[in-house]
């Protein structure tokens, strides 16, 4: 008898609890009285918005500022700003005309007040200053486009290119948000070919489209038949019977090119100082104007993972000097990065983590880079944090000369 008191106790505390925590969320005194309205407007423009500043209500139960525009499309925009700020940032107008917004103050009670109508005039849309900053050249097998957002505006370029019957058809698309980038399109013959590439933003505003006539340079995968590994002074060696040929028998499984973990150099070069820098010099059999690599990471369960490079250096030389410095040498990628698109911490993948990995990682070459033959990769630093390697396989295209 005494257990099933104890129950009944127990029972109504939680629900008395349950209850309580219901009540919390629901304001002390619900009322039907709309609150006061917004005082004191001033507007600061802004790229394609404005911050409108206000003096709040005294109202003791204010608890948010609404803004709210209804596009000529009928399409129904709203911002919230909490009763803790005096101001609220609307954005996503394309251009610089007068619009009216209107102000709203919400209660505890989802009472909204009078509305208070505040005209502003955004100043030039990002997507706009973006669409005057793009530049668009010829690059090997494509294009090359790059642009300046200074607002750091997420964004989406698009790529439109000519198809067969003449008409432009979506090839690509980049998503960005930094100050400066750019990216190339490729996979097009070298022939005149008609190219459009316009700006969206987040609130699906589009830009005008910059359209131009433009022949890709002549690209070739370069023929891996030609390719040769060299052993120069400071190279590190291979381990585990995964030598450097494998690099180039198109097969991305099975076995690679690997170095020794915890090997150093003795005698380490000015250009890599620390003694534990791992490096491999391979000839590619002919010179060659270069204009993107790809190499590929140890598959399975070591994407991203243990000695899978994730910060490199490549350097390129026409002729080759035995004594294994860089003199002679042209750093042609620094500091290249390998990018995780999940962000997922070590030993964690995504499906698009896979997928990359599977497709491998390109790397693009400046279009004034020397012509080269021998390419040397420096392995800065793996995924585990040390400086041993595993690669399975690499790709390079350009024009030979």
């Amino acid at each position: 008898m005494k257990r099933i008191r104890t129950f009944i106790f127990i029972f109504l505390t939680i629900g008395l609890l349950n209850s309580c925590d219901e009540d919390e969320k629901r304001p002390l005194v619900e009322d039907s009285i709309p609150p006061g309205a917004v005082t004191n407007i001033e507007v600061e423009n802004l790229p394609g918005g404005a911050r409108i500043s206000y003096t709040l209500p005294p109202d003791k139960d204010v608890l948010y500022v609404e803004a709210s525009f209804t596009s000529a499309d009928g399409k129904l925009n709203n911002w919230k700003s909490s009763v803790f700020n005096n101001s609220i940032e609307v954005a996503g107008f394309p251009d610089t005309v007068n619009y009216t917004v209107e102000l709203r103050v919400v209660d505890q009670s989802e009472n909204r007040s009078a509305a208070v109508n505040v005209d502003i005039q955004p100043l030039t849309p990002p997507i706009t200053l973006i669409a005057e900053s793009i530049k668009i050249n010829p690059d090997f097998g494509g294009i090359g486009i790059s642009w300046v957002n200074e607002n750091q505006a997420e964004i989406a370029v698009i790529v439109e290119a000519e198809n067969e019957v003449g008409e432009l058809e979506q090839v690509d698309i980049r998503y960005s948000s930094q100050k400066e980038d750019n990216f190339a399109v490729r996979g097009f013959d070298t022939i005149p070919r008609n190219f459009a590439v316009f700006i969206r933003d987040r609130y699906d505003n589009l830009s005008t489209r910059i359209e131009t006539t433009i022949k890709p340079l002549f690209e070739q995968n370069l023929d891996k038949n030609l390719f040769n590994p060299l052993k120069l002074p400071h190279d590190a060696p291979d381990a585990w019977g995964w030598v450097m040929t494998n690099l180039f028998n198109n097969n991305i499984g099975g076995g690679g090119f690997h170095t020794p973990q915890g090997w150093t150099d003795d005698n380490p070069t000015p250009e890599y100082p620390e003694p534990n820098r791992h490096f491999f010099t391979l000839d590619l059999g002919v010179t060659a104007q270069l204009s993107r690599f790809k190499f590929w990471q140890r598959q399975g369960s070591w994407l991203y993972y243990h000695g899978n490079p994730r910060y490199f250096d490549v350097w390129g030389a026409s002729e080759l000097t035995q004594d294994g410095t860089f003199d002679g040498w042209t750093k042609l990628i620094s500091n290249g990065e390998v990018l995780k698109p999940s962000g997922l911490p070590l030993g964690q993948v995504s499906n698009d983590d896979v997928e990359l990995g599977g497709r491998g990682h390109e790397y693009i070459f400046p279009l004034d880079a020397p012509k080269v033959r021998y390419i040397r990769f420096v392995n800065l630093q793996n995924w585990s944090g040390s400086r041993f390697m595993h690669i399975m396989e690499m790709d390079f295209w350009g024009e030979v000369q």
